[in-house]
C-alpha cells in the first residue's frame, strides 16, 4: 500500500471514530448547552447555579442602604456564606459572614455612607460558601453622586485658631501692643 492510501485510511477511520463517539457523549450530558441560550425547545439544560447573589438596585448614591440577598442550592451543612465588597480601585471595603436560613437563603445590608465607600464607580460583591470546592458568585453595582466631604482636622483647626486669637488679644492687652500706630 502506498503512503497516501495509508494516510487516507487513517483519516477515514479517525473520522468514523469521532462521528460515532461525539453523539454518544452529547446524549449523556445535559449540560452541553450554551448557558446564555434561551432555547426551550430542546431538552438540553444549563447547569444550576449553586449560589446566587443580587442587590435591590444597580445604582446607588453615597447615602443609600443596599439590600443584598441570595440563595445557596444544597448548602454545605453548618457553613455560612462569606461576603466581601470590593471598591473600584480593588480595595476591600466591607466583609461579613452570613448565616443561611432553613431554605438556604441569606440577606444583609450594606451602608454606602461608610467612609470606606467614598469612591465613585463600580463595586463588586463576592459571596462564597465552602473552602476547597467553594461555591462562588458575584454581583456588581454602581456608586455615583457627590462624594461626602470628610473634614480632616476641622474641630482641631478651629480650636487652634480660637486659642491663637485669644492669645493675641490677651498678649496685646497686657503689653499695650498696638497693631495700628497712634498719631
Amino acid at each position: 500500500m502506498s503512503t497516501h492510501k495509508e494516510y487516507a485510511l487513517i483519516a477515514i477511520l479517525a473520522m468514523a471514530a469521532v462521528v460515532g463517539v461525539i453523539p454518544a457523549f452529547a446524549a449523556d450530558n445535559p449540560y452541553l448547552a450554551c448557558p446564555d441560550c434561551n432555547d426551550t425547545s430542546s431538552n438540553i439544560q444549563s447547569p444550576p447555579i449553586p449560589i446566587t447573589v443580587t442587590t435591590d438596585k444597580t445604582i446607588y448614591d453615597h447615602s443609600s442602604v443596599i439590600m443584598v440577598s441570595g440563595h445557596v442550592k444544597n448548602p454545605y451543612p453548618g457553613q455560612d456564606v462569606a461576603m466581601k465588597v470590593i471598591s473600584p480601585s480593588g480595595n476591600v471595603v466591607g466583609a461579613a459572614q452570613l448565616t443561611l436560613d432553613s431554605n438556604g437563603d441569606f440577606a444583609t445590608k450594606v451602608d454606602t455612607a461608610s467612609t470606606l465607600m467614598a469612591e465613585n464607580g463600580q463595586y463588586t460583591i463576592y459571596v462564597q460558601q465552602g473552602d476547597e470546592q467553594a461555591r462562588t458568585n458575584q454581583v456588581a453595582f454602581q456608586l455615583a453622586g457627590e462624594t461626602p466631604v470628610i473634614p480632616e482636622f476641622g474641630p482641631i483647626a478651629a480650636l487652634v485658631l480660637a486659642i491663637a486669637i485669644i492669645s493675641i488679644i490677651a498678649v496685646s492687652a497686657k503689653t499695650g501692643l498696638r497693631f495700628m500706630p497712634k498719631y
